[in-house]
């Protein structure tokens, strides 16, 4: 690994800047129209690249055609700076911009970029701007469902009504060398995301792709024929392949080895494969992958030598360590791999590994999941039953101390309540810093626009969304007065409706005020999978503290608790509310946490909002934080309801 990281960083220069060139001298502004700003930052570029420089985008939204990187030139985006992709034709390149431009009529994409280089040299893209591809205006609605693990929030296959159909790569890199990317954000793809061809030095430093994971062939990071490539420290979430490396350019797959890769502390979420090796007719080799996290993914890694009617790649000399997988169909796939290793991987699958040709595992854990959830679509894909963690082991495949994982940690339930949803998404970076997620109950009558994309934001960030009552009717009571089928239209039929056309359709329920009985319980499970409520006296609402005396502390209280193994059987969770109003102590809350990891069980703790200066009945984000941290260091899963079975 020394050595490919050597040549790596060899192999990429450092833009050298002799001076800035702010596009607004140029004549760009935000207010012009794309066609103008992309001449405009293109006069920017071509002055840049006489005496090596700088060309910054300063904050503010610029739309924009194509733009063509040029030799010894920085992109820089300043915080707030968003180049957004035109919707027009005449914005963009032609097809035929350059030699092997790729299109496709069948998957309905063009030539068209929003940014490429031909045959650059010691060029970057820098700052902590975004670059937006524009997907929405190309997109309609969903054309399929969701198919779980593939798509799993639907797919749009079809673009809008347009001759061209839709530009294709948004970042392309041909025949360069030295090319850098820092802390960049890459929005909204059209097509693939970025993809680097037949180029020497190729360095992805913090950099976040943050595609519409419904969008067809939104992949991430795409190497192909290219040598000495470091991606790290990437945030990476995609509907297609999140990093596909590949040997299949037409023109110079034989000249052009895809060598000397190292992909490490990336965090990755796809629809489809996390990280791929194949595709092409040339050759992949020395390949180092360490320390990743791969979430959600139909393969989490996977071999692909052949691909149609293509001859195939010859993979090498292949390196995993510490790799996890979480959530996926099958953590490794494929075939015709020569020479891999996979150590001091953590695997979780719903299928056993697949995978031919000279593979080790040394030290590796594998937990077979029997389910995987679809948020979208509600529905549950059911694995077969197998208890073994590999298929057959006389193709070549050889393991030394395997084993099935660990039994299941100790689980911490979070839920929230009611109608707080830009407080709520707020807190969307917080959770992903944990890989945490939580579980929001929606109240009231009208759900609008605004607070769907609200809900669906939280969904597509890995959260529950389940409903807390139209008009927040005690249950107990209502059953009584008026009865089931009364409290039904009243209390749950249109928010269920309204869920269920947004592809949405809730599993859980929680009672308003923590009024529950058997009978109860009983309704209400006809209609949802799991219900929230509370143990009565365990965080009593007491604004004045006078309630105080003869508590039972939280971490004392057993009736909290539950073993973790069970889940399957508990369908009420029950939990302590958190808030000034409850005089919550956030030591008792922490050393709940110690209990349920020490005594593999599972806590519940609900509130309402997260913010800052939080008080009443909701949370402060600076509690929010110190919970997800503990349970993180205590090895304590932080789950959704959706995520319990």
């Amino acid at each position: 690994m020394k050595n490919i990281l050597l040549a790596v960083l060899s192999a990429v220069g450092l833009v050298v800047s002799a001076a800035d060139f702010d596009i607004r001298d140029f004549g760009a502004d935000p207010a012009k129209t794309a066609a103008a700003n992309r001449i405009a930052i293109q006069k920017a570029v071509d002055a840049a690249t006489a005496k090596g420089g700088r060309v910054l985008v300063p904050s503010g939204v610029f739309k924009t055609g194509t733009i063509v990187l040029k030799s010894n030139v920085e992109l820089n985006l300043a915080e707030g700076a968003r180049l957004v992709g035109s919707a027009e034709r005449k914005d963009y390149n032609s097809d035929d911009a350059f030699p092997g431009n790729p299109s496709s009529v069948a998957e309905e994409w063009s030539g068209a970029h929003l940014i490429y280089a031909y045959q650059a040299e010691n060029i970057a893209i820098t700052g902590r701007g975004v670059i937006d591809g524009n997907a929405s205006a190309f997109f309609g609605d969903c054309d399929e469902d969701s198919r779980f693990p593939w798509y799993k929030y639907g797919l749009k296959l079809r673009t809008l009504n347009r001759e061209w159909y839709r530009p294709g790569f948004m970042l392309m890199f041909v025949q360069c060398r030295g090319i850098r990317m820092e802390d960049v954000t890459l929005a909204n793809t059209t097509c693939w995301t970025c993809h680097v061809r037949c180029s020497k030095g190729f360095t992805a430093r913090r950099v976040k792709i943050d595609a519409d994971r419904t969008v067809a062939n939104s992949d991430g990071f795409s190497i192909d024929c290219t040598s000495d490539v470091l991606i790290e420290k990437c945030d990476i979430r995609t509907g297609d392949d999140s990093i596909p490396i590949r040997a299949s350019c037409k023109l110079h797959c034989q000249s052009n080895i895809c060598e000397n890769i190292v992909v490490r502390d990336c965090d990755i979420r796809s629809c489809c494969v996390g990280i791929r090796l194949g595709v092409g007719n040339g050759t992949i080799r020395n390949v180092t992958v360490e320390n990743c996290r791969v979430h959600e993914a139909a393969n989490g890694f996977e071999f692909l030598p052949t691909f149609g009617t293509e001859k195939g790649v010859t993979i090498s000399n292949v390196v995993v360590r510490k790799l996890m997988i979480r959530e996926c169909d099958r953590p490794v796939a494929g075939a015709g791999v020569k020479n891999a290793m996979f150590e001091d991987c953590d695997f979780e699958g719903l299928n056993p590994i697949n995978v031919s040709g000279k593979v080790h595992f040394k030290n590796c854990e594998y937990r077979r999941l029997a389910a995987l959830q679809v948020r979208h679509h509600g529905k549950k894909g059911l694995g077969r039953e197998r208890a073994r963690i590999f298929n057959k082991s006389d193709n070549g495949v050889t393991v030394e101390n395997c084993r099935p994982a660990a039994k299941r940690p100790g689980v911490l339930v979070l839920a929230f309540d009611d109608r707080n949803f830009t407080l709520w998404e707020r807190a969307i970076p917080l959770f992903k810093k944990y890989n945490a997620h939580a579980t929001f109950f929606v109240s009231g009558e009208i759900l609008d626009n605004g607070v769907r994309r609200s809900i669906k934001h939280l969904v597509e960030a890995g959260h529950s969304v389940g409903l807390h009552g139209q008009s927040h009717m005690k249950v107990d009571d209502a059953l009584k007065t008026i009865g089931e089928k009364a409290h039904y239209e009243k209390e749950l039929a249109r928010p269920m409706r309204q869920m269920w056309c947004m592809q949405l359709p809730v599993g859980c329920f929680a009672y308003p005020n923590n009024r529950r009985n058997e009978e109860t319980d009983k309704y209400l499970l006809k209609h949802f999978k799991r219900l929230r409520a509370g143990v009565p006296g365990a965080a009593p609402f007491d604004p004045k503290g006078e309630k105080q005396a003869g508590r039972i502390p939280l971490h004392e209280n057993d009736a909290l608790f539950f073993p973790v193994d069970d889940l399957a059987k508990h369908k009420v969770i029950s939990g302590a509310i958190i808030g000034e109003a409850y005089h919550t102590r956030i030591d008792e809350v922490l050393k709940c946490l110690e209990r349920a990891a020490k005594n593999r069980e599972v806590i519940e703790f609900t509130s309402h909002a997260i913010s800052p200066n939080a008080n009443f009945i909701n949370m402060k984000t600076e509690w929010l934080e110190q919970i997800l941290a503990k349970a993180q260091e205590l090895g304590l899963e932080v789950l959704a309801f959706d995520e319990l079975d």
